[in-house]
């Protein structure tokens, strides 16, 4: 059968026109659309309504025609465009207008209560008096919901920025919030992501669990630790529940402004800093100190020595406050995931971390455990990170040694989580925390806030991109008990996969 031109005609306008139906078969994750709008954040991708850039942040070298069937448009809705990974069936990428991100095809909108991250308060220009704008919500920023922050493509050679905004929609002419109509559902009855737009941030996050702004008033003191390095930051677990105050972290070289806003919150009346001036310089300690508020720093020659005077000061401490410890965590010197484990019994039970070399107990730190009368000591990790040689001088030196290990680093946190669970030291599966064992600052952080939140709760480390099989069996054996996942760090740390994984888990009945 011949088909007529006309017919044939309208046959190819109608396949054009399904080409260029979004695509919709894979929903994004709202932790997907943060991270692809924090890539053009940290390459600081420079406005503009005429050029084009790729998902890398890096400007597309094409002209404009040829560069929007690659990129998406550097402005504000096409820094949105891109947040939502907005495509036509065939690849190209689809670059709306803030005329058109409120088109019932994209989006829906929704009311100041229910925005979550990865939705978007959109002026259209099409509604309002002057210029049209978009920006994707982050998170509030106070318990009133009257401060938020988002991730925008923002002129006036501001570029791809993170913004503090006011909640404006009551004016009319102002922000209205709109969620993408294909954004994956949230985890919200099992799980609950403390994160920021940095480690420094997650960190604040965590503190905000332990030290809610609704509540708390002032604290005594606020530790202080490298988010660079982890050696001299070990042991700020006990130092900090010894102090009943927070961990937070610093960039070697500046205070980060989510560290300085917690610490201008609280009000502590000391910080203490852990680490030399390589691990974090003087110009923190003078910026704390100009906040009117007395810094102590607590260093030493090396990480060993560190950590001595870190434990010799949790102790002396908690002993103060009427607390009694007679044990000590020790971990290698040489990497930190079980010491993060632990990290939340540290926390709750100020038993300090001492650190050791993998062959050789250092002379000095064998003297801390004496002049403390510190009579248990529980290595942490197998062999192969403490050896047999480690456990044997401590044992021929009259202490009371025992082993807590795995053939991995996540088996190794699954038994230290266990140990927590013992009742001789009484954390809880409650609010269950899980973080990366390959990144140190967010399970740091996490791990001091698990030990200081409530009755005190353990954390477990998986693999980023995947959900460990212990893990996994560990949330099934405990779900009834956990209630709410506490993940802790973004997509980079713990990837969408992974999440959805032990959500199934928490959900299977």
């Amino acid at each position: 059968m011949r088909i007529s031109r006309s017919i044939f005609s309208a046959l190819c306008a109608a396949l054009i026109t399904l080409a260029l139906i979004p695509t919709i078969a894979s929903a994004i994750p709202r932790d997907v659309v943060l991270s692809r709008g924090m890539v053009w954040v940290r390459m600081n991708t420079p406005y503009s309504q005429y050029h084009y850039a790729y998902e890398n942040g890096s400007r597309v070298p094409l002209p404009g025609a040829q560069a929007g069937q690659v990129g998406y448009r550097t402005d504000c809705s096409g820094f949105v465009s891109m947040c939502w990974n907005l495509r036509y069936s065939d690849g190209r990428p689809i670059n709306l207008t803030t005329a058109s991100l409120d088109s019932p095809n994209y989006s829906v909108p929704i009311t100041k209560a229910e925005l979550q991250p990865g939705d978007i308060m959109l002026r259209a220009s099409d509604k309002v008096v002057g210029d049209g704008h978009a920006v994707v919500f982050v998170r509030w920023d106070d318990a009133a919901r009257t401060k938020y922050w988002t991730l925008e493509e923002a002129g006036s050679n501001q570029g791809s920025i993170t913004k503090r905004r006011t909640y404006q929609e009551s004016l009319g002419d102002y922000y209205k919030p709109y969620r993408y109509r294909y954004i994956s559902p949230e985890y919200d009855d099992v799980q609950t992501r403390v994160q920021g737009f940095d480690r420094y941030e997650t960190a604040a996050a965590a503190v905000e669990m332990s030290f809610p702004a609704s509540t708390t008033v002032s604290v005594p003191t606020i530790v202080i630790a490298s988010g660079e390095t982890w050696p001299d930051a070990l042991g700020g677990a006990a130092l900090a529940g010894a102090h009943e105050g927070p961990l937070l972290l610093t960039a070697r070289t500046n205070l980060p402004p989510s560290t300085r806003a917690v610490i201008a919150r609280l009000k502590p009346r000391k910080v203490l800093l852990l680490g030399g001036t390589a691990t974090v310089n003087e110009v923190v300690e003078s910026q704390i100190a100009s906040m009117g508020i007395p810094v102590t720093r607590i260093g030493g020659a090396n990480r060993y020595a560190v950590s001595r005077s870190v434990a010799t000061s949790a102790v002396v401490q908690a002993r103060n406050r009427g607390r009694a410890v007679d044990t000590a965590y020790l971990a290698t010197g040489l990497d930190f995931p079980d010491a993060l484990a632990v990290s939340p019994i540290s926390a709750k039970t100020r038993r300090p971390i001492l650190l050791t070399g993998t062959d050789a107990l250092p002379a000095e730190t064998l003297g801390t455990i004496k002049a403390l009368r510190l009579t248990n000591v529980v290595i942490l990790g197998g062999t192969g990170s403490v050896s047999g040689r480690v456990e044997s001088e401590l044992v021929s030196a009259g202490v009371k040694v025992s082993r807590i290990g795995g053939i991995d680093r996540y088996e190794a946190a699954i038994r230290i989580a266990h140990h927590g669970a013992e009742p001789a030291v009484g954390m809880s599966w409650k609010s269950l925390g899980l973080a990366s064992g390959n990144a140190f600052a967010d399970a740091l952080s996490g791990g001091v806030a698990q030990g200081q939140s409530g009755s005190g709760s353990m954390i477990l480390l998986t693999r980023g991109d995947r959900l460990t099989d212990g893990v996994a069996i560990e949330l099934r054996d405990h779900r009834s008990a956990i209630g709410l996942l506490r993940v802790f760090g973004g997509s980079a740390t713990v990837q969408p996969q992974t999440r959805a994984a032990a959500a199934a888990v928490l959900r299977a009945k």
